[in-house]
């Protein structure tokens, strides 16, 4: 390990790419990829791969589209599981435009008289439309009788014919007035469920839409849109993705994904020949031109990028530099200086663990119903009973063999957003709509603390490391405001959750870089003389003050000290003192900016980044014995694993 710096113990290459888009900037491709850690770039066709957000990231990306003057504008948008985010750079910083919805589709319009238009389809509210490269929205569903736009496709001469299509999960539908109202076209199948659309780059003169479909095949019209057949070939099969080539403009060849891999047309689409398939998933295609002929990329579910040179026939996997897992957790085995155990977890990747220091992984899922974990907790007592708690949308899961297998716990059933456990087999559970769900026996029975916190989502769970004792417990809690804001409560319990005090609350707290995680929290290991918790919240990290109270609303609670990170910090990841803090003082926060750290128990911090590109940083947790061999891991944004040593 290189002398104070950051050192990369494992790679992440890889994950889920839901869409690809190319541009052209002085005659190259740009390609971009949206993944679930933000948006990839890609200057050669596809072979090396970089994160495009600098100061922050588009998180749960789905879908990308460049504006169609992004030559000289520099705007792409990308959709997201929070909303639709901007860039006017290029992707080296984001913003978030519309809020509140999941957004599952774009479209931009290519022609110079309709530059700014941008069209961008959601889950609930339909399609909103905007004639300025998005600064402001209307909303675009006149005769759209589907609220649910999964896909979206402008005519190349948009600007003149205003002719679009919009698909959705019962049916097609066609504009021919710029996107202001919509009519819904007859198929056969009628009402199909509609999931991927391409038009022709040729379509001022052929005219041809393809529109594939979730199980009925490839609709293909030849009249922009009129009326529509089925290719024999494709019936009765998924099309997951559809695009046209650009290389020979008379007649383009075009690429479908379908369930055994992908098919190829060379006559428009009259008839298909089906050529190899790489190996996962096809959710995105995107064909690029180079400068001696033409790649065809393939988004994939969990396997990143595959790269063919020779229209579909040989794939070969092109993940350099695309570190796009979804991993959101990192524990130690508090026996870490013996068996070198680390768990990694994500709400994509199930459970991994390394027994050699993080060097090499090994997945841990047999026997979760669902290898989506929205949160990973382990028994303080592991090196004895070798028990770890999961939280998935099934329910909590335990496991009692160090991730060997799982089984779900006895009534713990209902979906669960998160997990912590502590001392004395305690185990907390938070469930959706504010419930909480208490084990004093490790996870094998339940008692519920209902309603306790109004309804507001529980987002952070943190036992006092002496809750044998003490009996306290700390929970977070959010409660959407107006607009972005939201309100940001910490709640204590000093009796096992028979009465919570609100200890600290924030109001007004804006969605920063897409608002999944409001606060990062951890309970000072010296709790019991200190009484010390520390709250990331955006660039900030708080403390209480030493015996220094004030009353609101007929409560006595902390006043608060707020330390600001800055160095471009925007969001705490995480927060985490030392084991001995007691004496050291020491304590590190993670951020989208990378790690900072403080000497002077968390008064002020200093970047502690030094070696770490990417910087973003999405978990940290130090070796159980950091006061000997100063060791601290990290958890890098899209899944590399770190290590350093505090050499202070």
């Amino acid at each position: 390990m290189t002398e104070g710096a950051w050192e990369q113990v494992a790679g992440s290459a890889g994950g889920t790419v839901g869409g690809l888009a190319t541009a052209r900037v002085a005659g190259r491709a740009v390609v971009f990829a949206a993944t679930a850690v933000g948006i990839h770039g890609s200057h050669d066709a596809g072979q090396t791969w970089h994160l495009t957000g600098v100061r922050n990231t588009v998180p749960f990306a789905e879908v990308v589209a460049p504006s169609g003057n992004f030559e000289q504008d520099r705007t792409i948008f990308a959709c997201a599981g929070d909303g639709l985010y901007r860039s006017s750079d290029a992707g080296a910083a984001w913003h978030p435009v519309l809020v509140g919805s999941r957004m599952l589709s774009l479209a931009t319009a290519a022609t110079e008289a309709a530059a700014g238009l941008v069209l961008a389809g959601s889950e609930a509210d339909g399609v909103l439309r905007s004639e300025d490269g998005g600064r402001t929205w209307t909303g675009a569903n006149a005769g759209l009788l589907d609220l649910t736009a999964l896909t979206l496709a402008l005519s190349p001469q948009f600007g003149t014919d205003r002719i679009g299509f919009a698909g959705t999960a019962s049916g097609l539908y066609r504009t021919r007035n710029g996107a202001r109202s919509w009519r819904a076209v007859e198929t056969d199948p009628s009402e199909p469920a509609v999931q991927c659309l391409a038009i022709s780059p040729t379509f001022a003169d052929d005219r041809l839409v393809l529109a594939g479909t979730e199980a009925d095949g490839l609709l293909r019209s030849e009249d922009a849109g009129a009326t529509w057949h089925r290719p024999p070939a494709l019936a009765d099969q998924g099309v997951t993705a559809v695009a046209f080539s650009t290389r020979y403009p008379s007649k383009p060849t075009i690429a479908v994904a379908i369930e055994s891999g992908i098919a190829v047309s060379e006559d428009g689409g009259l008839t298909w020949r089906t050529t190899g398939a790489p190996a996962g998933v096809i959710l995105s295609l995107s064909f690029v031109a180079t400068g001696d002929g033409e790649v065809l990329l393939a988004g994939l579910h969990r396997q990143g990028v595959a790269r063919s040179t020779d229209d579909g026939e040989r794939w070969e996997v092109s993940n350099a530099g695309l570190s796009a897992r979804l991993l959101t957790g990192l524990v130690l085995s508090p026996a870490f200086a013996d068996d070198r155990t680390l768990f990694v977890a994500g709400p994509q990747d199930g459970v991994s663990m390394s027994a050699d220091g993080g060097r090499t992984w090994v997945e841990r899922t047999a026997g979760l119903d669902d290898p989506a974990i929205l949160g990973l907790a382990i028994s303080p007592g592991y090196a004895r009973d070798r028990t770890l708690y999961a939280a998935t949308a099934a329910g909590i899961h335990v496991s009692r063999d160090g991730a060997a297998t799982w089984v779900q716990a006895p009534g713990a059933a209902a979906p669960a957003r998160t997990v912590a456990a502590g001392p004395a087999s305690t185990v907390l559970a938070a469930l959706p709509g504010g419930a909480l769900r208490i084990s004093d026996d490790g996870a094998r029975t339940w008692r519920a603390q209902a309603g306790a916190f109004g309804g507001a989502e529980i987002i952070v769970l943190a036992l006092s490391p002496d809750y044998g004792r003490d009996r306290t417990i700390f929970v977070a809690t959010r409660m959407p405001g107006p607009g972005e804001a939201a309100e940001v409560v910490l709640w204590r319990t000093v009796d096992g959750g028979a009465r919570w005090d609100r200890w600290l609350v924030e109001r007004d707290v804006r969605v920063v870089n897409g608002g999944q995680r409001f606060m990062a929290l951890a309970v000072s290991p010296s709790y019991a003389h200190d009484e010390l918790v520390f709250a990331g919240l955006g660039p900030r990290v708080l403390k209480p003050l030493r015996h220094a109270r004030e009353k609101r609303a007929g409560q006595r609670r902390p006043v608060w000290q707020a330390a600001d990170l800055g160095g471009g910090a925007v969001a705490v990841t995480a927060v985490v003192p030392s084991p001995a803090y007691a004496t050291d003082q020491t304590i590190f926060a993670a951020t989208n900016a990378g790690v900072f750290i403080s000497h002077h128990g968390g008064d002020t911090y200093q970047p502690w980044s030094e070696g770490l590109v990417p910087q973003g940083m999405v978990a940290l947790a130090l070796s159980p014995t950091y006061p000997d061999d100063r060791l601290v891991y990290g958890l890098g944004l899209g899944g590399t694993i770190w290590r350093r040593h505090d050499d202070h």
